[in-house]
């Protein structure tokens, strides 16, 4: 799908209707698309003439998610993914809870996230070649090979410090106080002792999904997952989690699958992946480009205690 909507900030984004609750769809189109875009009588009449389609597809297709077929990665897909675990930030989100690398089948994933931008997409498939190869699967579920962030802007302020992108994966790193000595291009205005460093960017964003039982979650990587399964891929690479173990559940449930644990882990047909690609469940609207931005206050004070 063209991205013809680019010109004015607008990205046409696929949003699922009928699936969720009326409350979310109509919540979505007021939010995030342009005002007075829609008519609220007309949206209500399109969801309910969906949620007809989707009680059939729910009766219809009950059991679904609990039958996803999962497989060990091919021999030659192997050692690349294994060399993407190798990177040393990969290494405390391995060392919270176990994972392992498999190929999962896409249609049966249970989904929460009710949107596609289509944008993403068309910019994703561009980076690839017509036949994407082993090598690019995994570069694509990794976010490696050179794939590049969009920009960082900073803004420096009296109050602090901003930081803005496109990117919904902008997020704080790390805090971590480092050897001044360590730190080059840059002299301090005297014998510095200490630096505090404050790391932001992007994180580790491979697709992951979390297994709940018979069910798997897909936690992350819907726009690569949805490239795929545009591209003809009935399994994707990813980083599995198991989560059935009642004691880890709460840790790993994503918050919007931890706030309705019924409607995703227990009820008959959950919204699933295949659903994104049903046209009698979906439409595009057109959402107002976003960015996202991280602030940093700094609050310095020089006190004095007991000496030790």
């Amino acid at each position: 799908m063209s991205t013809e909507m680019e010109a004015d900030q607008r990205d046409p984004t696929l949003i699922l209707k009928g699936l969720f609750p009326l409350p979310k769809f109509i919540r979505f189109v007021r939010e995030r698309c342009p005002p007075r875009s829609f008519d609220d009588a007309a949206l209500m009449a399109e969801w309910r003439e969906a949620r007809a389609v989707a009680l059939r597809v729910i009766e219809d297709e009950a059991g679904s998610a609990d039958s996803i077929e999962v497989r060990d990665l091919s021999e030659e897909m192997q050692p690349l993914a294994e060399q993407v675990l190798r990177r040393p930030s990969m290494h405390r989100l391995l060392s919270l809870v176990p994972r392992r690398w498999c190929m999962v089948e896409i249609d049966p994933l249970v989904v929460f996230q009710d949107s596609i931008n289509q944008r993403h997409v068309d910019q994703l498939k561009a980076s690839l070649p017509g036949v994407p190869s082993v090598q690019d699967v995994i570069d694509l579920a990794s976010c490696s090979g050179g794939r590049s962030h969009p920009p960082v802007r900073c803004l420096q302020a009296e109050s602090g410090y901003t930081f803005g992108s496109e990117s919904n994966d902008l997020r704080f790193l790390d805090v971590v106080t480092v050897d001044p000595a360590t730190i080059q291009h840059y002299e301090p205005f005297g014998a510095a002792s200490h630096a505090i460093v404050i790391y932001l960017g992007f994180s580790d964003n491979v697709i992951s999904a979390t297994r709940f039982g018979k069910r798997i979650v897909l936690t992350n990587g819907s726009h690569r997952v949805y490239v795929l399964r545009e591209l003809g891929f009935s399994h994707v690479p990813c980083l599995l989690t198991d989560a059935s173990d009642g004691d880890a559940t709460d840790f790993l449930l994503p918050a919007d699958v931890k706030q309705d644990r019924a409607f995703y882990l227990r009820a008959p047909r959950p919204p699933l992946f295949k659903d994104y690609f049903d046209p009698r469940l979906t439409r595009v609207v057109p959402v107002v480009r976003k960015n996202y931005v991280l602030q940093a206050k700094l609050d310095l004070q020089r006190i004095t205690v007991p000496a030790l």
